[in-house]
């Protein structure tokens, strides 16, 4: 007898234009094929849907869904200058209304704690539901730090930034406190919220890391030779950094530490995989990178894993912060996946560990000396074709086993399965209780 198919519904709070859409919603939902009935739910605002030029932006997201089976609805939200126009949470609980009986066991996986309180009062009176909070990271922190207070101490922000923040932090607080389970990109992150939650069941939790495409990356693995060959990097220790300029990338950080491989490794070379190559090369002339030891390339996403796999170390740095020490870079994830081990700074989410206890590369403190980042990458640095081959399988590896949809997805449903069981069992027991009474 064929298992029945859990039904799940992911909701997301106005990120349908975001840059991750597709590759941490999209892409792991259509790994849910074969192991849940998935519906996507995306509140969007009014505005957004009404806009001609975005229409295309749409279609395709749709057309995603629909190659991937996925169910997907526009969930309307009122424009953000006047919310009281329609409440979202009497919106979603119709349109959950018409899907789903008021009796009826399933998820409810919401992105963020804001989508989160929504569903919670949207689902009320759904008894059997069971709502996750789907926690993308440390989001009080992250509220301090879109206010620009990071620098300053509680006692000088204003009181509307104080109840800005105390307003992230009273959401975040119902999300793991009223929710019936909350998966985080990390276990990093999973320890701060039991620290600051303490009498939260550690059952409750689930770590869902971001992953990267890793069946693109072996598929391309082979090509590694023919791809250095084209792009000259043949007798070359290739260095290399992917992803935007923004500040938390720490593109300067990255340029020093290659300075010191230079010194070690008189044929590295910097491979850069940005969207911005013209502020890139500025950055690194500043930075006193020669041209000659510098290639830049502005790809599509499709394009980065072929060219990744040229590689033979990848720069993943960020500074020491409470955002980063809970982080889940997708680019460590496509590092591993390339079969690149990494240069990686300490406090990196739970990548930094085991960087350091798996043999993926090496850790390096940035606020440390020249002096003592030479010794750190030295033996990373001197190692031979033999062992250079087997850290980059090493580091496949891992990704497959740690960091690939395929591996993640079937855990994550299973204990989707054990939410909805300890439902049943709690409503079983209920019942019994009140049948005895």
């Amino acid at each position: 007898m064929t298992k029945p198919l859990v039904p799940l519904l992911y909701l997301v709070y106005r990120e349908a234009l975001s840059s991750i859409l597709a590759s941490q919603v999209l892409t792991p939902l259509a790994e849910h094929q074969g192991l849940a009935k998935v519906t996507l739910g995306i509140i969007t605002p009014i505005g957004q849907l009404l806009r001609s030029q975005l229409r295309p932006a749409f279609r395709s997201i749709e057309e995603n869904c629909r190659r991937a089976s996925l169910d997907i609805a526009w969930i309307p939200s009122p424009p953000s200058r006047t919310p009281w126009l329609w409440s979202n949470v009497f919106v979603l609980r119709q349109w959950i209304s018409k899907r789903f009986q008021c009796d009826q066991p399933f998820i409810v996986r919401s992105r963020n704690a804001t989508m989160t309180g929504i569903a919670l009062d949207a689902l009320r009176g759904f008894e059997q539901a069971r709502v996750i909070f789907d926690c993308r990271g440390a989001e009080v922190t992250e509220t301090i730090q879109l206010l620009g207070l990071a620098d300053r101490p509680p006692s000088h922000w204003s009181p509307a930034n104080c109840r800005a923040v105390e307003q992230a932090r009273q959401m975040e607080r119902r999300a793991v406190e009223q929710s019936a389970g909350v998966t985080c990109v990390s276990q990093a992150m999973v320890d701060v919220l039991r620290a600051t939650y303490p009498n939260q069941p550690a059952e409750k939790f689930f770590v869902v890391p971001c992953c990267p495409d890793v069946v693109a990356f072996s598929g391309v693995a082979p090509q590694r030779d023919s791809v250095r060959l084209e792009l000259g990097f043949v007798n070359k220790f290739i260095v290399s950094y992917v992803g935007s300029l923004a500040w938390y990338q720490l593109p300067e950080a990255s340029f020093r530490v290659f300075r010191v491989i230079k010194t070690q490794r008189p044929d590295a070379h910097f491979f850069a995989i940005t969207t911005e190559p013209d502020k890139m090369r500025q950055l690194a002339t500043q930075a006193g990178i020669l041209p000659e030891d510098i290639t830049i390339r502005s790809v599509s996403a499709g394009e980065v894993p072929r060219l990744l796999v040229a590689s033979d170390l990848g720069l993943m740095l960020r500074d020491d912060s409470e955002t980063n020490r809970v982080a889940s870079p997708i680019k460590f994830g496509e590092y591993m996946a390339a079969g690149i081990p990494v240069v990686i700074s300490s406090q990196l989410g739970d990548y930094s560990a085991a960087v350091r206890t798996r043999g993926l590369g090496v850790e390096v403190d940035l606020a440390g000396d020249v002096s003592a980042m030479s010794h750190s990458l030295g033996e990373i640095l001197r190692t031979d074709t033999s062992s250079d081959k087997a850290a980059r399988q090493r580091c496949r590896e891992y990704a497959a086993a740690e960091l690939s949809w395929s591996s993640v997805t079937p855990r994550l449903a299973a204990w989707y399965e054990s939410l909805l069981q300890s439902s049943h069992r709690s409503s079983r027991s209920a019942s019994t209780n009140e049948e005895q009474t």
